[in-house]
């Protein structure tokens, strides 16, 4: 099952967009601070609008990367052999990403440990009107009167917000406000709701150490072997040492009390075995080991590894079947579309625990297995660029009209998909069902990708038509950019933290700081020593041009 390939030049225009899509994890990571996020530094001024820019980023950069992975897998492959591209790819790939588990992985733990450790309880919003409201804000500050205000309204007592989807009792109980968990208790809130990671407010309250709210639900029915997805239960969460408390508390945003914090627990620990808690279902080994972050944001290194491995098993065995002709249209015209989307769409369907929580795009998987539904979405996009490798493309036809299908992805797609995320039933007139909305947000996710990612592909054949030094420089840099970016972004975002400075001022800071000293780092200390021969093979130091000599007249 094999076919001729081209032989053609090296495509710098897709070499460029793949560095541009690694560098882009700078502008990525930089943004984490600046919105309510699961993240180590929560910067003082933040601003909902940069959760969008990160979505943007985060839906389509990796599976454009692995797109281009799969072309220049592809050319390897073909212009060297099986046995190169995997020696090419164990040096390139796999010894960079064992090298930086023991250094860069220990180094970005440390400094997010610190930032955790010295969380701000000074976090404001640059844009007051968009934080949190309603009916679930007052259960958070204790608000009796605005509780009582909203149920008069006809809001409902056991909604859950648009962002975590957590009932306003689940609010309240974590935010330990006893008082306005025994009022929404009083007008019916349930006291086993949960959210879509299947928190409820025994469990939050378990955690946390609120002893009265824990006694409180159990008067009231609380479930105390009510599990989240994960399968913990109250007990479990209860017997927490105060250390792991305070890290999880920090990176979830929550409000911690820590005086008396190992009684508090131990009281609530005595209070669910009386009522009969038991522990959770422990985690199989491979649930451990696919959430253990092992490889931290080297985790697509680990990922390139697993699908080189693949693509070089399956070619050695398409190589002993009958040659299949695949139609060029199904690869270099639009038609492709017809069946990327709904491969791609299988995968998807599984991202954000199956619909559970409200993301866009693909989920992380950082632990020693690959998360399988993860695996098998970027071993698509890998896949379909080691196909591209097999169509000369002189015209462009992949990236033709370049600017439609960017507007399209960034313009319709992309606020489409964040509106049905948000519980957005269909104009005025229609309603779409769960699983009409469902099917069509993980349709319109599945497209997302492929429609940036071809777009980016003609917009870079247009403005990197050739090689040239400073591109192939840059280039040459992105890898080191990439993995060397992520504790300096995080120092970055810790040192400017409480600065009174807008958002976007701190944010382009960092941006321009922390590049500035990667590329200053590449230069000196990496482009012509070992670690640029480890990471890029070697290069070439210029040789100064000799100025000729003036003769006397």
């Amino acid at each position: 099952m094999s076919l001729d390939h081209p032989t053609f030049a090296r495509r710098s225009d897709l070499d460029a967009l793949r560095a541009g899509a690694m560098a882009l994890g700078i502008v990525l990571h930089a943004a984490l601070a600046f919105f309510p996020s699961y993240w180590m530094v929560s910067d003082t001024r933040q601003n909902p609008e940069f959760g969008i820019l990160f979505s943007a980023i985060h839906g389509f950069r990796m599976p454009l990367f692995f797109v281009m992975s799969g072309f220049f897998s592809a050319m390897l492959l073909h212009r060297r052999g099986r046995g190169s591209l995997v020696k090419h790819r164990f040096r390139r790939v796999f010894l960079p990403m064992l090298v930086g588990l023991f250094t860069l992985v220990p180094l970005t733990n440390a400094i997010s440990n610190l930032a955790l450790s010295t969380a701000s309880r000074k976090a404001s919003s640059d844009t007051p009107a968009e934080a949190k409201t309603g009916i679930w804000s007052a259960a958070q500050t204790g608000d009796l009167d605005a509780i009582v205000r909203y149920l008069a309204s006809g809001v409902k007592v056991d909604d859950g917000d648009t962002q975590h989807g957590g009932a306003p009792l689940l609010w309240a109980a974590a935010a330990g406000q006893d008082q306005a968990v025994d009022l929404l208790i009083q007008r019916g809130a349930d006291v086993n709701a949960v959210d879509p990671e299947g928190g409820s407010a025994i469990l939050v309250a378990a955690f946390l150490g609120h002893v009265k709210i824990v006694d409180l639900l159990i008067q009231n029915g609380a479930n105390v072997n009510a599990a989240n997805k994960r399968g913990e239960t109250p007990l479990d969460v209860a017997v927490i040492d105060p250390e792991t408390t305070r890290y999880f508390a920090s990176l979830l945003k929550l409000d911690l009390n820590e005086d008396k914090l190992v009684d508090r627990k131990a009281k609530i620990t005595e209070t669910l075995r009386q009522h009969g808690a038991t522990p959770g279902r422990k985690p199989a080994l491979t649930d451990l080991l696919m959430q253990m972050p092992l490889f931290n944001h080297l985790w697509f290194l680990w990922f390139l590894w697993w699908l080189v491995l693949g693509y070089a098993a399956l070619s050695a065995f398409g190589s002993r079947l009958p040659s299949i002709p695949v139609p060029q249209s199904l690869v270099l015209s639009p038609a492709r579309y017809l069946w990327l989307i709904p491969l791609t769409m299988i995968p998807q369907w599984f991202m954000g625990g199956g619909g559970g929580v409200p993301i866009f795009g693909p989920d992380t998987s950082a632990g020693l297995l690959p998360i399988p539904h993860v695996l098998v979405y970027y071993a698509i996009f890998f896949g379909f660029g080691a196909l591209y490798y097999r169509y000369d493309d002189p015209s462009g036809r992949v990236g033709h009209l370049w600017w439609l299908p960017l507007a399209v992805g960034l313009f319709v797609l992309f606020p489409l998909s964040l509106a049905l995320m948000a519980g957005w039933t269909g104009f005025p007139g229609m309603s779409l069902d769960p699983t009409a909305r469902r099917f069509l947000t993980v349709a319109v996710q599945a497209a997302y990708p492929w429609l940036l990612t071809f777009g980016l592909m003609g917009l870079f054949r247009r403005i990197c038509p050739a090689e040239s030094p400073t591109m192939r420089y840059l280039s040459d840099s992105a890898y080191w950019l990439y993995l060397a970016h992520l504790p300096l972004i995080i120092a970055a975002q810790l040192l400017v933290r409480d600065w009174p400075l807008p958002a976007v001022a701190k944010f382009l800071l960092i941006i321009v700081v922390v590049t500035g000293v990667l590329l200053w780092t590449y230069h000196v200390m990496v482009r012509y020593t070992v670690i640029g021969r480890f990471l890029n093979g070697p290069r070439t130091r210029p040789t100064p041009v000799a100025e000729p000599a003036i003769v006397a007249g």
